[in-house]
């Protein structure tokens, strides 16, 4: 079985365009025309589960389509998207941010799954997809050091409940 962590930069690509006019202007420019070039090199690996990070569910950047939903559709795969943002965080309710999150897919049948916010952090999402033989947690840890060790002692209460 093969298991890819792919931070895909909600598709804004790399290179010196992506700072033009002003730094990190790229997060802010139209997307779309990455998505191939994420999906080939996705297809060339062959994974049965995916866990993408910073995916795009439907801003004007990616057109109003979820990044994580084109990928699976190309794919053959299930998918399971969230933003990474709690529902009372303030990010939530701005343009764009909103818009910001992770996805789960794979070509196994996704028997169920569960979305947890951990108290601490601006990225609080932790997906949780159950599989047949197993369950895959995935989630994008803070930056800062003291704020993912207290997402990642939340993180282990959350995993210890979970049988299989």
């Amino acid at each position: 079985m093969r298991f890819l962590l792919y931070n895909i930069r909600y598709g804004a690509g790399v290179g010196v365009n992506f700072h033009f006019p002003v730094p990190y202007a790229g997060y802010l420019k139209r997307s779309t025309h990455n998505i191939n070039r994420i999906v080939n090199f996705i297809k060339s690996l062959s994974p049965d589960i995916i866990g993408l990070i910073e995916v795009d569910s439907g801003s004007y950047r990616t057109e109003k389509m979820c990044q994580a939903e084109l990928i699976a559709r190309d794919l053959g795969h299930y998918c399971v998207v969230e933003t990474k943002y709690g529902a009372g965080s303030m990010a939530h309710s701005m343009p764009i941010l909103n818009k910001q999150g992770n996805g789960v897919l794979t070509n196994r049948e996704i028997i169920s799954h569960e979305y947890h916010y951990l108290a601490e952090g601006v990225k609080r999402l932790v997906i949780e997809v159950r599989l047949e033989d197993f369950t895959v947690f995935l989630v994008h840890l803070s930056l800062t050091y003291r704020k993912r060790q207290y997402q990642l002692e939340q993180l282990h209460r959350i995993v210890s409940k979970v049988k299989g």
